[in-house]
C-alpha cells in the first residue's frame, strides 16, 4: 500500500467529520444567544460572516466553561 494514499485517506476521513461537524452546527442552538456571542465576538475584533463559527464559539463556552 502506498503510505502517501494511506495519508490521503486520513485526510479525507477528517474533512468529512469536519464537514459533518459544521453542518450539524447549522441546527444547533446554543444556550448563550446570538447577539451576546457576535457583541463579544465583535468587540474581541472577530469578524467572519460564517455563523458556523460563531455557534461554534459558544459552544467552545458552553462545553468547557460551565456556569457554577
Amino acid at each position: 500500500m502506498n503510505q502517501n494514499q494511506g495519508g490521503n485517506d486520513a485526510r479525507h476521513d477528517d474533512d468529512s467529520a469536519l464537514t459533518d461537524f459544521l453542518a450539524s452546527l447549522i441546527d444547533y442552538t446554543p444556550t448563550i444567544p446570538d447577539e451576546l456571542v457576535e457583541h463579544y465576538l465583535g468587540k474581541s475584533g472577530f469578524q467572519c460572516p460564517d455563523v458556523r463559527l460563531q455557534t461554534g464559539g459558544a459552544l467552545f463556552r458552553q462545553k468547557w466553561f460551565p456556569v457554577s
